[in-house]
């Protein structure tokens, strides 16, 4: 996989006690680069569950602590709100020998998985989905196609 990151769409099964098993693209990745752990949490404002490389979550807790502490404004509550809840779901999840990882039964209430689930590379993250969910979310955003176009343009895509 090299320096890549983390790409791809992989259709994956949940078994009965609550394992997943990585794609090897993604294995190879994390254990290469994140001494084969992940950190999994809520997703910021999409049902799925986010699965962070070690190093990102670094990133993320680096640029969370640099909010002012004692700040009263309404932007600063909210963003302190929002990384309570982001932390306290937060869970450090470590590849098996056979390359699956154990989702917290608190995450997959919240992200409604139960079965067939869909992993989705975001780079420097994996998003976990319902298989359901995935396909209502893909369609809807291949459905506008006028704000997929703009999207597309701000990247320079």
């Amino acid at each position: 996989m090299g320096l890549i990151g983390l790409i791809g769409r992989y259709d994956h099964t949940i078994d009965a006690t609550g394992r997943l098993s990585i794609p090897a693209k993604f294995r190879e990745y994390l254990t290469a680069y994140s001494e084969g752990t992940v950190i999994m949490t809520m997703a910021h404002v999409t049902s799925c569950v986010v699965a962070y490389p070690l190093a990102e979550w670094k990133v993320i807790t680096e640029r969370a602590s640099q909010i002012d502490q004692a700040g009263t404004s309404l932007d600063f509550l909210k963003r302190k709100d929002f990384l309570r809840l982001f932390y306290s779901r937060a869970a450090e999840c470590p590849l098996d020998k056979s390359g699956r990882i154990l989702i917290p039964s608190h995450l997959k209430e919240y992200a409604a998985l139960d079965k067939d689930a869909v992993l989705v590379g975001c780079v420097n993250s994996l998003e976990i989905w319902d298989v359901n969910k995935w396909h209502e979310k893909e369609a809807s955003v291949l459905q506008n196609e006028q704000q997929l176009q703009e999207a597309m343009a701000s990247l320079g895509i």
